[in-house]
């Protein structure tokens, strides 16, 4: 991983601290992201639904499918709402299935099941989903964008079908059937909402219809989750939407994300959207991981308090087991890529006979940060291998098994994951092919650039400064937490600290103000602890509260020593 200053402009920054009062830091990280017209800065810092979350009839097919969910609520039809096995996937069916049922609508919610029935609308997933509630409707939320052939087959066995969906149309596009996602609108609005983002929409638009257009509003936290757990970027209508869903879990806490919150010994009324994805969404995914989302997705629906918890020290149990299945595979799949990869190697492809299917995708980005290039890992039963890949940098591993596609028997994804499926027998085949497809690309393709706000030394933080960057709520894609340099300090009053005594903690100082500071497993503590000179230090602030005690705090991400030092 590298570190990218983004550009600065000290004119720009000294007109919004004059024109604002802002402090150095808020001032400088505006400008980097962009923002200096202050109309778009005063937008920025205040997120509005009223402003910013554009009507649903705006999005193309939206009104269609509203319509006829409408028309089904009135008559009572069995609705049966399909949706995926993501934390997006079963956020958007949780909170459609709610607000539909509120609406009065015969409502089930469905999951297809990960090992059984694979992921979108597959002939065995949509025959349990018939047989569970023979319904006259289903409404796909999350999927569906690709699943013409099973909606013609729906169709000709006389059940109608509306689809909402948010990813990208293949060529099996659905038709005769109503059908809204933000990936066919050209015009304005959101094209990176998430699913849950759309089925939010869809009930806006059906409550509207039914004399409760204000409804929706109660479901903002159940769409925000999703939106964060899909890394949709917090621009626009997804900011003004997850700023909403953080509000709302600190106002009113629904009970399943309460309880998982307690579970991870952490406050629902502060927890925040940078959290979300570290602390709730593993919960919620653990289940599906582990065997069924079904759960989880019991727990989102669940209203009741003490039944909330229950759930949640279910869910908890397994995520224990997830971890412990996570580390037994990342443990493994180390050992043999440290056998097989060799210097110059542009990937890492190596299987294991029997290896957990839910956790290959988190244990190959383990791996993808220790090697530097893509990663391919591989469950292998009998004459068959399951692997999930995690790509690097710019490395567009879609396009790279692609051109490999003739030694596979299946694949799909995106640019940064792929699933792939193929004969044990190649597996060794598919590995050279794809280093050597791999090889093809410049090496700044597989370097992570990670971005740095700003140059803020330690005589611009501030109590004051520091709080002021909450301004820039909520944090996420697109919007993360403020990373600034400070060039040509001191660490001053060294220390190793932590049971194994690989956490670092000093002081930084330019010489005007020092800032105590800590670096969490510092890859290179006995140089650090030996070096004595300037150094270059990357952080984020933070206002600590310690035995009755405020004060500003610098959490480090890396140390830079000048080269004379290095050596």
């Amino acid at each position: 991983m590298a570190w990218e200053v983004l550009p600065t402009d000290p004119a720009a920054e000294a007109r919004l601290v004059e024109a604002f009062g802002f402090g150095v830091p808020l001032a400088r990280t505006l400008v980097a992201r962009g923002l200096t017209d202050p109309r778009d800065i005063d937008a920025f810092l205040s997120p509005s639904l009223e402003r910013d979350w554009l009507s649903p009839e705006l999005m193309p097919g939206m009104p269609e499918c509203a319509e006829r969910v409408a028309a089904a609520v009135r008559a009572g039809e069995r609705i049966l709402i399909f949706g995926d096995f993501d934390v997006d996937g079963m956020t958007a069916t949780s909170l459609l299935a709610l607000g539909l049922a509120r609406l009065g609508a015969h409502v089930t919610p469905f999951i297809p099941h990960r090992f059984d029935e694979g992921y979108g609308m597959g002939e065995a997933a949509l025959a349990r989903a018939r047989e569970l509630a023979h319904p006259e409707l289903i409404i796909t939320v999350d999927t569906g964008i690709a699943s013409g052939s099973e909606v013609a087959k729906l169709l000709a066995a006389g059940v109608d079908v509306v689809v909402t969906d948010h990813h990208e149309p293949g060529e099996d596009v659905p038709s005769g059937v109503p059908l809204a996602d933000p990936k066919l609108a050209s015009g304005p609005g959101c094209h990176d909402l998430a699913g849950a983002g759309v089925a939010l929409k869809l009930l806006q638009a059906v409550g509207a219809r039914l004399g409760e257009g204000e409804l929706w509003r109660e479901y903002v936290d159940l769409a925000a989750l999703g939106t964060v757990s899909d890394l949709m970027p917090l621009l626009g209508e997804n900011r003004a939407l997850v700023a909403a869903g953080v509000a709302r879990i600190h106002a009113h806490p629904r009970p399943s994300i309460a309880a998982l919150c307690a579970a991870s010994n952490h406050d629902v009324h502060e927890i925040e959207s940078e959290d979300l994805p570290f602390y709730v969404v593993p919960r919620l995914n653990a289940p599906g991981r582990m065997s069924s989302a079904d759960l989880s997705l019991e727990l989102l629906l669940e209203e009741d308090p003490a039944r909330a918890r229950l759930l949640a020290a279910q869910i908890e149990t397994i995520n224990d087991e997830r971890k412990r299945a996570e580390g037994v595979l990342a443990d493994e799949a180390l050992e043999l890529a440290k056998r097989v990869f060799e210097p110059g190697d542009r990937s890492v492809v190596v299987g294991g006979e029997g290896w957990h299917e839910g956790v290959k995708g988190v244990c190959a980005t383990r791996l993808v940060a220790k090697f530097g290039v893509p990663v391919v890992l591989f469950s292998v039963q009998g004459d068959i291998a399951r692997g999930s890949g995690r790509s690097v940098g710019s490395v567009d591993l879609y396009h790279a098994v692609e051109a490999v596609s003739d030694v596979v028997l299946q694949f799909g994804g995106h640019e940064g994951a792929v699933g792939v499926t193929l004969e044990t027998a190649r597996l060794d085949e598919f590995a050279e092919r794809l280093d050597a497809e791999l090889q093809k690309l410049p090496a700044q393709e597989f370097v992570s650039f990670e971005p740095v706000d700003a140059f803020v030394g330690p005589r611009d933080l501030s109590l004051a400064s520091i709080g002021e960057l909450d301004r820039l709520r909520p944090f996420g894609k697109a919007n993360p937490v403020p990373v600034f340099i400070a060039e040509d300090v001191w660490l001053e009053d060294r220390q190793s600290v932590g049971r194994d005594g690989s956490h670092l903690r000093c002081w930084v100082s330019d010489g005007v103000q020092s800032i105590p500071a800590i670096r969490f497993r510092d890859p290179e503590i006995e140089r650090t602890l030996a070096f004595d000179g300037l150094a270059d230090v990357i952080y984020h602030p933070v206002v600590e509260t310690w035995q009755g005690r405020t004060r500003a705090k610098m959490m480090v991400e890396d140390v830079f020593f000048p080269p004379s030092e290095a050596e």
